[in-house]
């Protein structure tokens, strides 16, 4: 176990005071190092964070990971260094040749969708009793704009079937005079 841990999963508007807050509560880091970007200077989700020894690092694993700060679950773990398996060929004699390591994978960073477009249902297929006919001119209107045009699927949610009979209805209304041509 080394002294060094890697916090990621940070919320980008984490600052070094607020990791020193958190980290405080068990033992005061020696170090702490958090990624910010060049340009923007703006947090990049993740910091390096040293303390004082392999039993206190332990402890703040156990004690931090899956912590919310800012509405987001840090990840906590022991540093393995650029290479990613943090191991040298002394460790692996070392272990013997039956001990494996095993990868941790971290998440991905979650992303928030701002917008979401709630999705049209086709209303013939909620209700089987409903059927497209000419003569019901308050549903047909429904599907219409204000213009007199046909609204496309994307608008009403419509299958290729049913968008193609409440259009034949729609025209087949609109030359029998029930429905107007434009509203």
């Amino acid at each position: 176990m080394k002294k060094k841990l890697f916090v990621s999963n940070l919320d980008f508007e984490v600052t070094e005071e607020t990791l020193l807050e958190v980290f405080g509560e068990i033992e005061k880091p020696t170090s702490l190092t958090l990624a910010v970007d060049r340009e923007s200077g703006r947090s990049k989700g993740f910091a390096f964070v040293e303390m004082s020894s392999e039993e206190i690092a332990k402890k703040a694993i156990e004690v931090l990971n899956e912590r919310e700060i800012n509405g987001r679950a840090i990840r906590v773990c022991e540093d393995r260094g650029k290479g990613g398996g943090g191991s040298s060929p002394r460790d692996d004699a070392a272990g013997g040749p039956g001990e494996r390591k095993q990868r941790e994978y971290l998440p991905p960073i979650q992303r928030m969708q701002l917008f979401r477009r709630k999705k049209k249902l086709d209303p013939f297929l909620e209700d089987p009793t409903k059927s497209v006919d000419y003569r019901d001119i308050s549903l047909l209107s429904k599907f219409v704009s204000d213009r007199g045009k046909i609204l496309s699927r994307r608008m009403t949610g419509l299958t290729a079937y049913n968008q193609r009979k409440v259009a034949k209805a729609v025209k087949r209304a609109q030359s029998l005079g029930l429905m107007p041509y434009t509203n």
